[in-house]
């Protein structure tokens, strides 16, 4: 069914003038068909079918997961004719991503639709929170020209209820439906905090909310209005990182500038030098004509750092959109001294109708980290966050083996590390996406995607979400950088 499969969905992709020029394939070609599946001209429910027989066929972690697909697919096939019935395109919509929202894989994912979900996400409060370390539930931002502020919420504000229910409970009970596949439980609770403030326009609320250092409880009525997604924006990790190509890959509007390459270095000071990784692929961000090889911009970086002395280095890691294996193997290569092995990518075959391991270019079923120069063996500290993804983790796991690195963050990365680039077309402009194979580790077990909602790569310097750090981030403050730095001038003076 599938021509090549890929680590993340890479195709080339225009955006106002921008050309991502290249296409990511795997290092061992499925059987010569058809890149995609076409189920566009079905019925809804036809499709839904088909869709739900690939899928239930294909998906590499049905059993790691414990995917019970045929209740998966009597729940879910009812809404569908439903919808069919009443030709409620909506509802067909909203069921498909009901569907999808079952399967915890950040590889799972279909396009949003922002005129359907504008209908029920469309309005915020002014206000945007974080569920902190110890357990509160905070206002991290309050919108100066919103009726909260009016109403006196004010940063740093420890909300006790929403609409008549404990906080945390409220929390717990808030849809994700729009926010895309949760992989860890981690990154689910991020987005429920998140879309806790998001409602239809016009939709009334009332909370009750204390301040720091007062037992008296306030309590205030709101109403959502448009304001185009504003307080999405003060979220972590949003307000300090930009998803400008994510955003561009999957078609979201995002006003944030376009990278000018996928590799960004500069010196922080005169010992420690950084070196942003957004992706491993080739890519013409600015449209030049001209291909960057990645590869050869992070071989540059450190050549760089290498002439100016650099004592230690930072790698940021954080929503990093993933990309080609290989090219990961290749990038460690710079910090690796020995040949080391990286992963078994077993892949379904439609063919076969089974999960097989394939074959690398030298006839190896291994992939695996080749030493090459510049080396860099100074102390290493790589910042990792719930939207560094796919490739991205197998380099954040590759650097966090070394001896002389170390990961930070406030969370780990997406534990969504399957072969990503199956898909299928539905009715009405509708693309479903998932993962058809497995990274493997040396005993040929799964490797890094979740399991009961524990996955990716963890923190090894674990930043904790104060109060204080979750407000200082929906300003725009980048508290992980700044701890990074100061871990490593930690490091450097204790050698």
């Amino acid at each position: 069914m599938k021509k090549h499969e890929m680590r993340t969905l890479i195709v080339i992709v225009s955006f106002v003038l921008v050309v991502i020029a290249t296409l990511s394939w795997f290092n061992k070609p499925t059987p010569a068909t058809d890149l995609e599946d076409d189920f566009s001209n079905l019925t809804w429910t036809m499709a839904f079918e088909e869709l739900h027989q690939t899928l239930s066929t294909e998906y590499a972690f049905t059993d790691w997961k414990s995917i019970n697909w045929d209740k998966l697919h009597q729940k879910y096939l009812a809404e569908i004719e439903k919808a069919q019935l009443n030709q409620d395109f909506d509802a067909y919509y909203l069921s498909l991503r009901a569907y999808l929202n079952e399967i915890p894989d950040g590889h799972v994912r279909m396009n949003n639709l922002k005129e359907i979900d504008d209908q029920y996400i469309g309005g915020g409060f002014g206000l945007a929170l974080a569920k902190i370390n110890e357990g509160n539930v905070i206002v991290t931002w309050v919108d100066e020209s919103s009726q909260a502020w009016v109403s006196g919420i004010r940063s740093g504000d420890v909300l006790l209820s929403w609409n008549g229910q404990p906080i945390n409970e409220a929390i717990d009970n808030v849809s994700t439906l729009f926010g895309g596949t949760s992989a860890t439980t981690e990154n689910l609770e991020i987005k429920k905090a998140a879309y806790l403030v998001r409602a239809p326009v016009g939709t009334k609320i009332q909370l009750s909310y204390k301040t720091p250092d007062s037992s008296l409880t306030e309590s205030v009525s709101l109403v959502a209005d448009d304001d185009n997604g504003l307080s999405l924006s003060k979220n972590y990790p949003d307000s300090v990182v930009s998803n400008k190509l994510r955003d561009m890959f999957v078609g979201v509007d995002n006003p944030d500038p376009i990278p000018d390459a996928m590799v960004e270095s500069k010196m922080l000071d005169d010992r420690i030098s950084y070196l942003k990784i957004l992706g491993e692929l080739d890519a013409d961000l600015q449209e030049t004509g001209n291909l960057q090889s990645t590869l050869e911009l992070v071989r540059n970086a450190i050549e760089t750092a290498h002439q100016n002395n650099a004592q230690g280095l930072i790698v940021d890691l954080r929503n990093n959109i993933g990309g080609l294996d290989q090219m990961t193997a290749d990038i460690l290569g710079y910090f690796y001294q020995q040949k080391t092995f990286f992963e078994y990518q077993n892949l379904y075959n439609p063919d076969t109708k089974s999960f097989e391991l394939q074959l690398m270019d030298d006839g190896s079923q291994a992939l695996t980290i080749e030493p090459s120069e510049p080396y860099f063996n100074e102390p290493i500290i790589v910042l990792i966050n719930p939207k560094c993804v796919s490739s991205g983790e197998g380099l954040a796991m590759g650097l966090q083996n070394l001896p002389n690195a170390e990961t930070l963050g406030f969370y780990g990365t997406n534990g969504s590390f399957g072969l990503a680039g199956s898909e299928a077309k539905i009715p009405g402009g509708l693309t479903v996406h998932w993962p058809s194979g497995q990274s493997l580790n040396e005993n040929k077990t799964i490797q890094l995607d979740s399991q009961n909602g524990i996955g990716g790569v963890s923190p090894d310097i674990r930043v904790p979400m104060t109060a204080q750090n979750a407000i200082r981030i929906a300003n725009g403050e980048d508290v992980e950088l700044a701890e990074a730095i100061k871990a490593l001038h930690n490091k450097l003076n204790n050698q």
